[in-house]
C-alpha cells in the first residue's frame, strides 16, 4: 500500500476519535475503504456495527478476517476505485476510511455520487482537507469544495500529527465529517453546465471569470455581466469570489444565453 501513500495510524486514543466521529453504532451498516491491518474496523466493530471492508492489498485483506475473528466484518479484495457499489445494496450506509493521500480525492468523488451512504468519516492529508472544506474568497476554494459542496455538508473533525501513523507521513492529517444530502444543491439538468463553467473559469482564477466565460461560452461579455448581477456578483469578480449558490444561479442563467 505504500504506492498509494498509505499510512496506517496506530494511537488508539486517534482511532477511538474516529469511531465516535463516525457515529457507529449497533446495527449499522459500515463501508471501510482500504482497512489496513484493521486497526480502525476493530474498534467499528466493538461498536455494534457490521463492517464491510474493501481493502486493495490482497494479502491484507486475506489476513484480515483471521485477526479479527468477528462474524460481523466482511473483507473483500479488491480496489475500491474498481469496486462496483451497487453490489452492497442501499443500506442506509456509513462510510469510515483512512484515505491513502495519492487517491483519496478520486475515492472521495466516486463515494459522493453514490446513493446509499448516509454520513463518511474520511482521513485526508491535511491540505486537502481544507480545499475540501473551503467557503468563498480563499486560494483553498475552488473545484473540490464545489463538488462536496453540490452533495453534503462537510466540517473538520479532528487534526492528526505524523507521529500517530507508521510509516509517519511528511505532513499533517485531518478527518473531515460529510453528511449527504437527500436531494443535491445543484439539479441533475443543471450540473453539466455548473462543471462547465466552474472549470473554465478555475483554470484561469487570477483572471475575471466574466471574461473567462464569455469567450468559453462565445457569448458578449455584457450578457454574462448581466447574468453575474442577476445573482449578485460583481462584474469584476475572480473565481474565488463566487459563493457556491452564485455558481449554481450561473449555470442555469448562462445555459440560456449559450443556446
Amino acid at each position: 500500500m505504500a504506492k498509494l501513500g498509505q499510512h496506517f495510524l496506530t494511537d488508539q486514543g486517534a482511532l477511538q476519535d474516529i469511531v465516535r466521529a463516525s457515529g457507529a453504532a449497533a446495527g449499522d451498516a459500515v463501508l471501510e475503504i482500504g482497512p489496513g491491518r484493521g486497526a480502525l474496523t476493530a474498534p467499528l466493530l466493538a461498536t455494534g456495527a457490521k463492517v464491510f471492508a474493501v481493502e486493495a492489498d490482497d494479502a491484507l485483506a486475506g489476513r484480515l478476517p483471521g485477526l479479527l475473528k468477528s462474524d460481523g466484518l466482511t473483507v473483500v479484495g479488491e480496489d475500491f476505485m474498481r469496486f462496483d457499489l451497487t453490489t452492497l445494496g442501499a443500506g442506509p450506509w456509513l462510510v469510515v476510511a483512512n484515505l491513502p493521500y495519492a487517491v483519496a480525492s478520486a475515492i472521495l468523488q466516486k463515494v459522493l455520487r453514490w446513493e446509499h451512504w448516509t454520513t463518511a468519516t474520511l482521513m485526508f492529508q491535511k491540505e486537502v482537507a481544507l480545499r475540501l472544506v473551503a467557503g468563498t474568497g480563499g486560494a483553498d476554494y475552488g473545484l473540490l469544495a464545489l463538488s462536496v459542496r453540490i452533495r453534503a455538508d462537510a466540517e473538520l473533525a479532528l487534526e492528526l500529527p505524523p507521529s500517530m501513523f507508521r510509516p509517519r507521513p511528511r505532513v499533517d492529517s485531518t478527518v473531515v465529517h460529510l453528511r449527504r444530502l437527500a436531494v443535491p444543491r445543484v439539479p441533475a439538468a443543471d450540473e453539466k453546465m455548473f462543471w462547465r463553467l466552474a472549470k473554465a473559469a478555475f483554470e484561469q482564477r487570477r483572471k475575471m471569470a466574466a471574461g473567462v466565460l464569455s469567450k468559453f461560452l462565445a457569448i458578449p461579455r455584457a450578457e454574462v455581466e448581466a447574468s453575474f448581477n442577476s445573482v449578485g456578483v460583481a462584474a469584476e469578480a475572480r473565481p474565488e469570489e463566487i459563493p457556491f449558490e452564485a455558481w449554481a444561479a450561473l449555470a442555469k442563467s448562462l445555459s440560456r444565453s449559450a443556446r
